[in-house]
């Protein structure tokens, strides 16, 4: 029973691995690992810690480990900086419409994480972002169109399994259309089996027909798959049913965190672990918290021995764990500075073909000095990252010295200070660097100054649906992207050294936003 920690991807604090994590590598109790931003400092670093985390598991007689990350693109990226492979976000992609770019820069950064001993990726997002609201898809998705979705999400699956890394898509069977995040509270979607199957499924289905390795469950109740209200996650109606017997799906079926709030606060980790392997889930992701991985271990070996969860279960998801890992290959062998530099220059064009413009975009260039007004002290888009504490907004090194001044007003400002920047800023044109805006509306009243004052620039970095209330006359641009590379391509389209690429074909509200 000693194997059944292989059904276990665990994470941990620091740049080398703490001894107690090694321990449990050497007890056979993870099989896998997951890094974070928190583990990640330089590429010498990570290929370091890797090789640490194998030998161990080599040492112990064990089987080699699952070494994953969340590298989807934008900033939901764990490995970041100059010495990494830069990848714009999902939505980007899309938006920029050349999937031959899309397919050769994945499969570079694919060859980058195999170089680093990483050998899982949990991408990429097949969720069909329709809901506008939606507080943690957002542009992770790759838009809002089902066959669209589909199309480049089998085009990533292809380049990163090319390149040695293990796919997987997430988050089944989708949480494009929900107006929650499963980090903190259990979100559902109600809508009817008919249109789940055409919208929601499609991306899936697509990936599964492609050969996708692995798919990741999604935290969300479906009450068309499973009426008692159990999340996807815990459900064997979803997990076995529709994923293995409709669906076909013969891959590692991971869980998305089971210590987010959508499976701890209803059922708590250890117990949402013993209900996800008995559903059919092949790996539990324990992300955050090591001392779940002994606790869980404990609980499986007890439902297995007394008879809860059918050996036959353990057998069928070690069975998937073992041909996983026999399926792809060690680390490979270099990346070119050549390819680094290909790389570069493809991650480059690829945000500047996403850069589209909606309204007064005539109004562009912007040569003058420029009042810039950003919400909170930094950028905190969705629960899924973990950026860095930041005091600098990326924009104010992104327009350089064609910054006058820049305001910080909060998430949700005040009239008070509404007024305060209309007032400071007469006579100056005004960027405003929105932040999920139709979440935080105060940010949109912003906008609502009168032509005399000079021209408004609306900026959508975390949601490029801020865009639909454009008050008349301002000229509104979006890089479907919210990382700091994507604001240098805003930037770039404001002063000229660049036109959009395109205009949003967005329905526009024309009614003054209101707070």
């Amino acid at each position: 029973m000693r194997e059944i920690g292989q059904l276990f991807s665990v994470g941990f604090e620091g740049f080398e691995p703490p001894p107690h994590v090694l321990e449990t590598i050497r007890r056979g109790q993870a099989g896998g690992i997951i890094l974070f931003r928190r583990n990640v400092r330089t590429a010498q670093q990570v290929g370091e810690l890797t090789r640490t985390l194998q030998a161990t598991a080599e040492a112990a007689g064990v089987a080699p480990l699952l070494i994953a990350v969340d590298q989807e693109g934008g900033t939901v990226r764990r490995l970041t900086g100059p010495d990494f492979i830069p990848l714009p976000s999902q939505m980007a992609m899309a938006a920029a419409n050349r999937p031959d770019l899309v397919e050769r820069l994945v499969y570079l950064a694919a060859l980058e994480m195999a170089v680093l001993g990483i050998n899982q990726n949990y991408a990429p997002v097949l969720d069909v972002n329709v809901n506008p609201l939606n507080p943690v898809i957002g542009v992770r998705s790759f838009g809002e169109d089902a066959g669209a979705v589909a199309r480049l999400g089998q085009t990533v699956v292809r380049a990163l399994q090319s390149g040695g890394i293990l796919a997987t898509g997430k988050h089944f069977p989708g949480h494009g259309d929900t107006r929650q995040d499963s980090h903190l509270t259990l979100p559902s979607v109600h809508h009817s089996r008919s249109h789940l199957e055409s919208v929601e499924l499609v991306p899936f289905r697509a990936a599964v027909a492609s050969g996708i390795g692995a798919l990741m469950t999604a935290h969300v109740t479906f009450s068309a798959f499973e009426p008692s209200g159990l999340p996807a996650t815990l459900s064997s109606r979803v997990l076995t049913e529709l994923a293995r017997d409709e669906l076909n799906f013969s891959g590692l079926m991971v869980t998305d965190s089971m210590g987010m709030q959508a499976i701890a606060e209803g059922w708590g980790v250890v117990k949402g672990a013993e209900l996800a392997v008995a559903a059919g889930a092949d790996q539990i992701l324990l992300s955050h918290h090591s001392d779940h991985s002994a606790q869980t271990y404990r609980a499986l070996k007890e439902a297995f021995r007394s008879g809860r969860i059918p050996m036959t279960r353990f057998r069928e998801a070690l069975d998937r764990v073992r041909e996983t890992k026999a399926r792809i290959g060690g680390p490979a062998g270099s990346l070119s500075d050549r390819e680094r530099a290909e790389a570069a220059d493809l991650a480059r064009d690829l945000r500047r073909s996403a850069v589209a413009g909606v309204g007064a975009v005539e109004r562009l260039p912007i040569a003058d000095s420029v009042i810039l007004v950003s919400f909170g002290a930094h950028l905190d888009v969705t629960e899924a990252e973990d950026t860095a504490e930041t005091t600098r907004h990326p924009l104010t090194l992104a327009l350089g010295d064609q910054l006058a001044h820049h305001f910080s007003l909060p998430r949700d400002p005040s009239p008070t200070a509404v007024a305060d920047v209309h007032r400071a800023s007469r006579g100056f044109p005004l960027v405003v660097a929105l932040d999920r805006g139709l979440a935080h509306p105060g940010q949109l009243t912003v906008l609502n100054r009168t032509w005399t004052d000079g021209p408004t620039i609306a900026l959508a970095l975390s949601s490029p649906y801020d865009l639909r209330r454009l008050p008349v006359g301002t000229v509104g641009l979006t890089g479907f992207d919210p990382s700091p590379d994507a604001m240098e391509a805003l930037a770039a389209v404001l002063r000229g050294d660049a036109p959009p690429a395109g205009v949003w074909p967005i329905t526009l509200d024309p009614r003054p936003p209101q707070a």
